[in-house]
């Protein structure tokens, strides 16, 4: 059954949001992180509440009649989720902004449960955090399994994302540490190693030069490195010598321009454990299509053979229960 309350408060926070964003003349997420200032503290916290117009505190103080706390995790999510996918239509947030959908983010907390065999107080690092929806997903999957009590950590160079992220999470009563600055050029001292990395990478050029002794680093003469090769190397540094690395990255990663840098770094440095395309209806473009890039580091054991494989329509709910049962069997092989 539908929870009522759901349209009822999303219309309610969107109405707040439109009217503070016409008033203000700021973005939609901006005066949708200042909703979620007054909706999680009951108060306007932003610097320039003097200069709020009339109008502005009108909208934003109605958000105190919203009973948040009656509603479940998933309810909460669904309605922030909806906020956040309307700010970013409006604003015409660039792709590599945008939230990862839900559906990606389930099947990811579902197969980390059954890979990485996850357990109470497990750290958990994303690092390309964004507004934080991925690491939402993830706990809310493993909620489902009785698992709680993460220890959450998020990186991102975008001020913008981590202030989002932020009063997201207070909405969701998470406590992630959210950390500023460029994941690339973090140092090992800069973040305490996780048991689980996760990241929705971005895809692009590297807009400085690459690390030292990064082995998938171009040759200078072949110009700027790729992003999002440099993150999946940096990944290693981020996670325990017998933690997990669960990235989303094209799914041409492995055939693709310039893929000779990722098996190097797979001869080299990480072991592949498993490569899943993802479900073609969730990409308009096939061109966009991801896949699931599982990695641990180089000595880890054990050293099952490689998953391989392409998930299944989840319009064919039996097509991929049978392939989720595979990776459950597959994630046994211990």
């Amino acid at each position: 059954m539908i929870n009522r309350q759901i349209p009822a408060y999303f219309e309610k926070i969107d109405q707040a949001v439109v009217t503070v964003k016409n008033q203000e003349k700021m973005t939609n997420r901006a005066a949708l992180v200042m909703a979620l200032e007054r909706l999680n503290k009951k108060e306007i916290l932003s610097s320039d509440h003097d200069q709020l117009a009339d109008d502005s505190k009108k909208a934003l103080q109605s958000l105190e009649e919203i009973d948040w706390s009656s509603l479940l995790l998933s309810d909460q999510r669904n309605i922030l989720q909806l906020l956040v996918l309307k700010a970013d239509r409006e604003d015409k947030v660039p792709a590599n902004l945008q939230l990862t959908p839900d559906g990606i983010g389930y099947l990811l907390g579902e197969l980390i449960y059954q890979t990485a065999n996850p357990s109470e107080q497990m750290s958990i690092t994303d690092m390309a955090v964004g507004t934080g929806n991925l690491l939402w997903t993830i706990v809310e999957s493993f909620s489902r399994h009785d698992l709680q009590g993460h220890r959450l950590t998020g990186i991102d160079n975008d001020e913008g994302q981590l202030s989002l992220a932020s009063e997201l999470a207070v909405a969701l009563k998470q406590d992630p540490t959210l950390l500023f600055g460029d994941v690339i050029g973090l140092s090992e001292e800069g973040e305490s190693p996780a048991d689980i990395v996760v990241g929705d990478l971005p895809i692009g050029y590297y807009p400085s030069k690459a690390p030292e002794n990064f082995v998938t680093a171009f040759p200078e003469q072949d110009g700027q490195s790729y992003a999002h090769y440099l993150m999946i190397e940096k990944s290693l540094d981020l996670v325990k010598d017998d933690g997990w690395i669960y990235l989303i990255v094209p799914s041409d990663l492995l055939t693709g321009p310039r893929y000779e840098s990722i098996l190097k770094l797979f001869s080299q440095k990480a072991q592949l454990k498993a490569f899943l395309s993802l479900p073609a209806e969730y990409f308009q473009n096939q061109e966009q299509a991801k896949a699931f890039l599982v990695l641990r580091k180089k000595d880890a054991l054990p050293k099952q053979e490689v998953l391989m494989g392409q998930y299944p329509s989840v319009k064919d709910q039996k097509a991929l229960q049978e392939f989720l049962q595979d990776i459950q069997a597959w994630g046994k092989l211990k």
